[in-house]
C-alpha cells in the first residue's frame, strides 16, 4: 500500500504519513502523481489492475480511464469448485462482497492456493492483459503519446494460477528454505507472525509452524504465479512488437515488495530483511545504447518518477524526493547513490503514540536497521547484516565490538546521507 503510494506520488513514506497505508486520496489529495503529471503533459492515460491499492484512488487518479477486470471468480479470485466451496462455507454473512471499480474488493478468503485446469483469462490478470492488448491496438492508431499502467496481482496471495503454470515445476525438485530460523542475535522486533498467510484456510493458526507439505505447496504456488505473471507480461511485450510500438515505448517493470518462503521461519513480507526489500526493477528505453545490462548502482522506488520524466522529456515536478537513474542507464558502472532506504511500521499503525518503524539502509555490503519509536524518535534496537560474509542475513552483528564504527557510519547516513532526503528530523539513542 505505502510502497505504491510512495512510488506513484514521488514522496518518501514519511511524507503525509504514507507509511500508515491509507489511500493517497485521504493522505495527500492534492499530490501531483505520476499519472496526473503525464496527463497534464498531453499523454493519454489508461490503467487496469492493482496500480494503487485502493479503488478510491483508482477512481480519483484515472477516472473513466481506469478499467477493472471482471469475471466469474469468487472471493479473492477463486475459480475451482473446491476453493469456492471452502469460501462459501467459511464466509461471514456480514462481509462486504462488492467487487467493482467504485466499491471494496471482495475480501473473502479461501485456501492459500489453487491450480485448476483453466485458461489464462479465467483470472483477472489474464482478462486485464487482453484488455490492455485491445487498448494498445487503439493507442497504435493515435498520434498522441500514452501512459499505460497495468498492475498484476500475482504473485500476491492467494497463489491461484492455471494448472499449466503449476506443471512447469516438479514439486519433488522444490526445496525448503535452508535457514528456517531467526538470525543469531535477533531483536524482539525481528520476528513477524505472517498473519497475512495465516488468514487463509488450511494454514496453521497462532504461532504454529507450517508442515513441510504445506510449505512445498506454497512455494510451488508462488513459482506458478510468477510464471503466470511472466506470461501475461510477455503477451504485452509481444503486442508492442506486433504494433511497431516498441521503438517508441518506455517500459518499466517493478514489484512493490519481496517475499519470504520460509526463510527465518517466516513467510510473506512485513519485515525489513533483504528478501522483503529487494525487488525487481527493469527499465527498457528505445534510446538505450546497451541492452540486457545489469546495473549495480543502488536504486529506489522514488527514483522511477523522475527517471520516467527525464526519459520522456517532461519537466520534473519540484516535490520529487528521488533521483533520476538516467546516468546509470547510460553507464552501468556509474553510481547514482551509495545506499537505498526502506522503512516498515510495526505495531499499532493507527495509534501514533505506539508506532515503531524499522528504518533500514542497504549499501553494497551491509543492511542496517534501526527499530525506532516514532513519537519519541528513540532507537529501541539495531540489526546489522554483513552481506559479504552473510548474504542470507543469518547473524545480527550490530552489537559486536568490531561493528561499532560501521554502525555509527550507517546510522549517520540514515539521518541524512548522500543522495536522499531525511527520514527523520531528530533521533535519540536508547
Amino acid at each position: 500500500m505505502a510502497t505504491r503510494a510512495s512510488l506513484l506520488s514521488g514522496y518518501r513514506p514519511d511524507h503525509a504519513n504514507i507509511y500508515s497505508c491509507k489511500s493517497v486520496k485521504e493522505l495527500m489529495p492534492d499530490a501531483l502523481t505520476i499519472n496526473k503529471h503525464f496527463a497534464e503533459n498531453g499523454y493519454q492515460i489508461w490503467g487496469t489492475g492493482k496500480i494503487y491499492h485502493y479503488p478510491s484512488d483508482h477512481k480519483a487518479q484515472f477516472g473513466n480511464d481506469y478499467h477493472l477486470a471482471k469475471g466469474n471468480w469468487v472471493g479473492r479470485g477463486y475459480v475451482s469448485e473446491e476453493a469456492i466451496k471452502i469460501v462459501t462455507e467459511n464466509s461471514n454473512s456480514n462481509e462486504d462482497t462488492t467487487d467493482d471499480d467504485t466499491g471494496k474488493q471482495d475480501e473473502r478468503r479461501g485456501p492459500a492456493y489453487e491450480s485448476p485446469d483453466v485458461p489464462d483469462n479465467a483470472y483477472g490478470d489474464g482478462i486485464q492483459t487482453e484488455m490492455a492488448i485491445e487498448q494498445l491496438e487503439k493507442f497504435s492508431k493515435s498520434d498522441k503519446p500514452f501512459f499505460m499502467a497495468v498492475g498484476y496481482r500475482k504473485p500476491h496471495l492467494p497463489f491461484c494460477a492455471p494448472k499449466k503454470y503449476w506443471d512447469m515445476y516438479n514439486p519433488d525438485d522444490l526445496k525448503l528454505a535452508n535457514n528456517p530460523f531467526l538470525p543469531k542475535g535477533a531483536t524482539e522486533f525481528t520476528y513477524d507472525n505472517f498473519n497475512e498467510l495465516r488468514n487463509y484456510h488450511g494454514i496453521p493458526k497462532d504461532n504454529k509452524p507450517l508442515s513441510d507439505e504445506i510449505a512445498i505447496n506454497i512455494i510451488h504456488g508462488y513459482y506458478a504465479c510468477v510464471s503466470y505473471s511472466d506470461a501475461q507480461i510477455g503477451k504485452l511485450l509481444d503486442t508492442l512488437d506486433r504494433l511497431d510500438l516498441t521503438k517508441d515505448t518506455i517500459v518499466v517493470l517493478w514489484g512493490d515488495h519481496g517475499w519470504k518462503l520460509g526463510e527465518h521461519g517466516m513467510w510473506c513480507k512485513h519485515t525489513p530483511f533483504e528478501l522483503d526489500a529487494h525487488v525487481p526493477l527493469i527499465i527498457s528505453d528505445p534510446d538505450m545504447n546497451m541492452k540486457g545490462e545489469r546495473i549495480n548502482s543502488m536504486a529506489e522506488f522514488v527514483d522511477i518518477y523522475p527517471t520516467l520524466c527525464e526519459l520522456s522529456g517532461i519537466d520534473l515536478p519540484d516535490h520529487l524526493e528521488g533521483d533520476s537513474l538516467i546516468p546509470a542507464i547510460h553507464d552501468p558502472k556509474s553510481e547514482i547513490k551509495e545506499a537505498a532506504f526502506t522503512q516498515w511500521p510495526k505495531k499499532n499503525r493507527e495509534d501514533p503514540d505506539k508506532v515503531i518503524t524499522a528504518y533500514s539502509i542497504v549499501t553494497d555490503r551491509y543492511r542496517y536497521i534501526e527499530w525506532t519509536h516514532n513519537k519519541s524518535a528513540r532507537v529501541l534496537a539495531r540489526e546489522l547484516y554483513d552481506h559479504k560474509i552473510d548474504p542470507d542475513e543469518n547473524e545480527n552483528v550490530a552489537d559486536y565490538k568490531g561493528s561499532k564504527e560501521i554502525v555509527e557510519k550507517l546510522s549517520t547516513m540514515l539521518d541524512g546521507g548522500k543522495g536522499w532526503k531525511k527520514f527523520r528530523s531528530k533521533k535519540t539513542v536508547h
